[in-house]
């Protein structure tokens, strides 16, 4: 069952991508040295947050059964940007489906029922290998509450006229590391990598907004710098959004009735 989630480039991929990246020891040409100045924002202790952050992600996990999402990410390595957008809705009893995704700018649409999984072509569906489908919109995020223990709090924040507390974590490259060995993702060659001095330079922001009357996570957004091998950069931005938590209004088509729509190999 899916538990909680992040973005097509999730934190996990973002994590998986980046270690990846530094493992394999590959370079990209050199490019611009610095970042831009960092965003600064007033904060302030949060002593709670562990317990507001992982009440927050187990509650959204059990009682968020049914819920609309949209989100993108963009990805910049020198002068090439790589962007996803997605939108659609989650019921937890059927699945869920991306009817606004859009990749290299190109128009998708996606749904997935566990193993099962089809796109669209046109106004007919395919089924595809889960091996084949695009990158997934939902991670479990209740595995990296150790994060919590990090975080500060921002200035209270509105999503969609839910009125939300603001929490803020900064994570290092050690950090990244744990994240990814708690999601199951293998790291297993970042000590010795001869990248391990560029992914040790790794900085990422996390910022979630936590409904203040019921607890759901109701928007996230990670920022990620670091150079690359060949003295590149890269940065990278996620953020996503869910909303009308079990409402009525969310009706998935059923698996049965889209497969009257398959196209026949």
């Amino acid at each position: 069952m899916l538990k909680f989630y992040g973005r097509p480039a999730s934190l996990a991929l973002i994590i998986l991508f980046i270690a990846s990246l530094c493992i394999s020891g590959c370079t990209i040409r050199s490019g611009p040295k610095g970042f831009d100045k960092p965003e600064t924002a007033p904060s302030r202790p949060a002593p709670d947050a562990p317990s507001r952050l992982n009440g927050a992600f187990l509650k959204t996990a059990a009682e968020g059964k049914r819920f609309l999402f949209s989100g993108w990410s963009l990805t910049k390595i020198q002068k090439r940007n790589i962007g996803l957008y997605v939108a659609g809705g989650y019921d937890q009893e059927k699945g869920y489906n991306i009817d606004g995704g859009r990749i290299f700018g190109q128009p998708f649409r996606y749904y997935r029922l566990g193993n099962d999984v089809y796109i669209s072509e046109g106004q007919k569906w395919r089924k595809i290998n889960p091996a084949e489908s695009p990158l997934e919109p939902f991670v479990d995020f209740a595995k990296l509450g150790f994060l919590s223990e990090k975080a500060v709090q921002l200035p209270d924040d509105e999503v969609l006229g839910k009125k939300c507390d603001v929490y803020h974590i900064v994570l290092d490259a050690q950090d990244a590391v744990r994240a990814a060995r708690s999601m199951g993702l293998d790291v297993s060659g970042y000590e010795k990598s001869p990248a391990r001095p560029y992914f040790d330079r790794l900085d990422m922001k996390l910022t979630l907004w936590v409904g203040k009357a019921d607890s759901f996570i109701y928007q996230y957004k990670t920022k990620t710098t670091m150079p690359v091998p060949g003295a590149g950069s890269l940065y990278q931005e996620v953020f996503f959004k869910f909303w009308n938590y079990n409402s009525s209004s969310i009706n998935l088509q059923s698996k049965e009735k889209l497969e009257q729509y398959l196209v026949q190999d």
